[in-house]
């Protein structure tokens, strides 16, 4: 080879490596961009005012947002602490470090609802129903995926002060009485009729409607026999007014929304913590509150009294409930109660165990009930 060809060679090896391997070490990118801000908790609805916290992994990074609907600039309100809020807020933010690229922008809606007076929310969501943790019996079987609505239920059982100011009576007698307890010899017509009472008397709208009517002072007398009038009532699920909670909205407010942890009773696995039943009640009924609440704040959904349910009764609903706001079967002889009470044993005032009496009966006296409403 001559000297002329073996500087070509020399030549297309060396631009041969020059390919391969780069003539140079890599350089970082000129646009870096800083990390998009999140929020914590996760944005949605909530019951009570909350703490909300602003972060972007990038380090040293300025965090600025805006509340007003404005995307956020350099001069907008700078994040420095956990922002305190007490109504419904929609945050915007962005992150800025010097020598970057600012981020995206962040957007978080935080909807702060407030329960009525004695009254708790419960957040829509999904959660199996039935008996979960073993034993029982075979009506509390399958279990199932449920999805319900947010709505709101009673902190504490209607008691007999308030029952008397409605229904200008208190059946309550032999097993405690006193304000503050729990009414009980209640029917399930006597409730429907309650609920009805209250949300005229509070301007709500009435969610029953009996014969055409929803001012029972149109529906005659309570009956005390059944009633096949009485148990055709139409309930307006759209209405704001008062009602009583259906089996599946019983269910989960009781486990506290939530299937983690999977308790036993409604807030503790240990019966004595929640509950008022045969081997602590001293065979009555006790005032409410006196026992710790469950996840939602929820009181004595364990014990104390039964509780009447919406829906009709049946041994195999749950084989062919929906899975969305279900409310149960068009027709039955008896309706549902939930809860034990002062009298039962461990095992029926389990969260899934599930009772059925005549509409027209107060279940020997032991039967009460917690009103509901659903969220406009």
């Amino acid at each position: 080879m001559n000297k002329q060809l073996f500087r070509v060679a020399l030549v297309l090896v060396a631009v041969t490596a020059i390919g391969i391997f780069g003539c140079c070490p890599p350089t970082e990118p000129d646009d870096q961009t800083v990390t998009t801000p999140v929020f914590s908790p996760v944005p949605g609805t909530y019951a009570d005012p909350l703490s909300v916290s602003i972060s972007s992994a990038t380090t040293g990074a300025t965090i600025v947002y805006t509340t007003d609907g404005s995307d956020p600039v350099a001069n907008s309100t700078v994040y420095a602490s956990p922002i305190q809020i007490a109504v419904s807020t929609t945050f915007k933010a962005k992150a800025l470090k010097q020598g970057l690229t600012d981020s995206a922008i962040a957007s978080a809606t935080y909807t702060i609802i407030a329960a009525p007076d004695q009254m708790v929310y419960v957040p829509g969501g999904t959660f199996i129903m039935g008996n979960t943790l073993g034993g029982g019996v075979a009506n509390e079987l399958p279990t199932h995926s449920v999805t319900l609505n947010p709505f709101y239920i009673g902190q504490y059982e209607v008691t007999q002060a308030e029952y008397e100011a409605i229904m200008a009576s208190n059946p309550a007698h032999d097993h405690g009485l006193g304000d503050d307890h729990p009414v009980y010899y209640v029917t399930w017509y006597n409730a429907l009729k309650y609920c009805n009472l209250r949300s005229l008397a509070e301007g709500l709208t009435p969610c029953y409607t009996i014969s055409g009517y929803t001012d029972p002072n149109d529906w005659g007398e309570v009956p005390n026999y059944n009633n096949d009038t009485w148990n055709a009532a139409i309930c307006n699920w759209d209405a704001d007014g008062y009602r009583l909670p259906t089996e599946a909205e019983w269910e989960y407010a009781a486990r506290g929304a939530t299937n983690d942890p999977d308790r036993l009773y409604a807030g503790s696995d240990d019966i004595n913590a929640v509950a008022w039943y045969s081997f602590n009640s001293g065979s009555a009924t006790h005032p409410m509150g006196a026992k710790a609440p469950n996840g939602i704040g929820a009181y004595d959904m364990s014990g104390n009294v039964w509780e009447w349910c919406w829906d009709w009764f049946s041994d195999s609903w749950y084989s062919i409930s929906p899975g969305n706001n279900p409310t149960g079967p068009d027709s039955g002889s008896m309706r549902l109660l939930r809860g034990g009470g002062w009298e039962s044993g461990p095992g029926i005032c389990r969260i899934t165990y599930r009772r059925s009496y005549y509409p027209y009966g107060s279940q020997n006296g032991f039967a009460g009930f917690r009103v509901c409403r659903t969220i406009q």
